[in-house]
C-alpha cells in the first residue's frame, strides 16, 4: 500500500531518481533547494511537496507545490505553482493522492501550472483548472536564426541520412526566405542594450509596471528576478535585453537556452518580454536585439511562447514562423473566489515561461 507524505530537503536524491526514471531532469541540490528556501514568497506553513511511497517506504512519486507571488490591482495574490510531477508507471493510478494534496491547501489564492503536458492538462482539465483565456496559447512564434543549423537539425528530427550535408543546401534556401523578412523590418535597436543582471532599475520599472489595471501580474522586483534567474545566470546561459528611456528603463526581454541536445538543435526562448507605453514599437526593438543577439552567436531559432494579444500583433510584423505545441501549457483554478470572474478575461492575462516553473 502506497502512502502520501510531505516532501522535504532530505528528498533530493530520490526526487531526483524519480524524474529521471520519468524522463525529467532536476536541478542541482543547491538550486532545488533555494527554490524554496530562497523563495521571496516562502510561507513556513506551505508544504514543499509532497512524495508518494510504496509499501517499503521507497520513493515511486513526486509533485512539487512552489509558493509564487503576484498582484491584481496592487494587491497581493498567493500562488502555489505545481512544480515537476512524476510518478512511475506501477503507481500512476495513485497520482490523483499527490493531486489532492496540492487542491486543498488553505493558505492560497491561485493554483497555476505552465508546463502541461497533454496528459497532465486532461488532469487539470478535470478538477476544474481552466485553460488561460487566449486562442493562440497554444502555438508558439519562431524565428530561424541560424539556418544551416536549424536545417541540419530538422533532418536529424526526421532521420534523414546525411544531414550535415544536406543541411548547407536546406540552410541557403530558409536563409533566403529570413533575408526578405529582414529588409522588411524598419525599426532600429538603437536603444537596446544587453544587461549583465537584475539592479535597481527593475525596482523602479516594476514600480511602474504593476499599476496596471485588471491584469494579474507576477511580482518582478529586482530581487524577485535575480532568485528566479539565479541557475541560468550561474551558468550564462541568460540574455537580459533592456530597452532604455532617457531616465529609465522603459521595457526588457529575457530569454534563455533551451536547446534539443538529442538532435542538436541549440535554441533560445523568451522567458519575459515587459514593455511600458508605446508596447508595439518597444517590443519590435528587443525581438529584433534578440534575434541579433541569437544570430550573432549561431544559435539557430529563437522562440516565443504565450504573452497577451498586443505583444504577438507587435510581433507579427517581424514574419514569426507558427509552432503547433502538443497541448496548451497554461492551466489555473482560483482558490479565492474573489478571482473567478475577473480571471476570465482574456485581458487579464499576460502569460510567459516567467510563469509557473517554466524557467526556474
Amino acid at each position: 500500500m502506497s502512502k502520501v507524505r510531505v516532501m522535504t530537503q532530505a528528498d533530493y536524491e530520490p526526487v531526483a531518481e524519480v524524474l529521471g526514471r520519468n524522463g525529467l531532469t532536476i536541478a542541482s541540490r543547491d538550486d532545488w533547494v533555494s527554490l524554496w528556501i530562497a523563495n521571496p514568497f516562502r510561507d513556513p506553513a506551505m508544504d514543499m511537496g509532497w512524495v508518494l511511497e510504496d509499501a517499503a517506504g521507497a520513493l515511486v512519486g513526486t509533485f512539487g507545490n512552489l509558493p509564487l507571488g503576484y498582484e491584481w490591482n496592487g494587491r497581493p495574490v498567493r500562488v502555489a505553482a505545481a512544480y515537476a510531477w512524476a510518478v512511475d508507471p506501477a503507481f500512476r493510478k495513485d497520482s490523483v493522492r499527490l493531486l489532492r494534496r496540492y487542491l486543498r491547501q488553505e493558505r492560497v489564492d491561485l493554483l497555476l501550472t505552465s508546463t502541461a503536458s497533454s496528459r497532465v492538462g486532461e488532469i487539470f482539465s478535470a478538477v476544474r483548472f481552466e485553460p488561460v483565456p487566449h486562442a493562440d496559447y497554444d502555438r508558439a512564434l519562431l524565428w530561424v536564426t541560424s539556418p544551416q543549423g536549424f536545417a541540419r537539425a530538422a533532418l536529424r528530427q526526421v532521420g534523414m541520412p546525411f544531414a550535415d550535408l544536406l543541411g548547407y543546401p536546406m540552410g541557403l534556401a530558409l536563409g533566403a526566405i529570413g533575408r526578405r523578412s529582414v529588409a522588411r523590418r524598419s525599426h532600429l535597436t538603437a536603444n537596446t542594450a544587453r544587461l549583465t543582471g537584475f539592479d535597481a532599475r527593475f525596482d523602479a520599472f516594476w514600480k511602474r509596471l504593476r499599476q496596471t489595471p485588471d491584469r494579474l501580474l507576477a511580482v518582478r522586483t529586482a530581487g524577485v528576478l535575480n532568485w528566479h534567474f539565479k541557475r541560468l545566470l550561474d551558468r550564462g546561459q541568460l540574455v537580459i535585453l533592456g530597452l532604455e528611456g532617457q531616465d529609465a528603463l522603459d521595457g526588457y526581454l529575457v530569454m534563455f537556452r533551451h536547446d534539443h541536445a538529442a538532435i542538436g538543435l541549440t535554441r533560445y526562448r523568451v522567458a519575459d518580454l515587459q514593455v511600458l507605453g508605446d508596447v508595439r514599437s518597444g517590443a519590435r526593438q528587443l525581438l529584433e536585439a534578440a534575434l541579433a543577439h541569437a544570430a550573432d552567436e549561431g544559435v539557430h531559432t529563437l522562440e516565443v511562447i504565450g504573452l497577451n494579444a498586443a505583444k504577438r500583433e507587435a510581433l507579427a510584423p517581424l514574419s514569426p514562423r507558427r509552432r503547433q505545441l502538443p497541448s496548451r501549457l497554461f492551466f489555473y483554478r482560483p482558490l479565492n473566489p474573489a478571482l473567478t470572474a475577473p480571471l476570465r478575461a482574456v485581458s487579464a492575462w499576460d502569460p510567459s515561461p516567467f510563469d509557473g516553473d517554466a524557467s526556474l
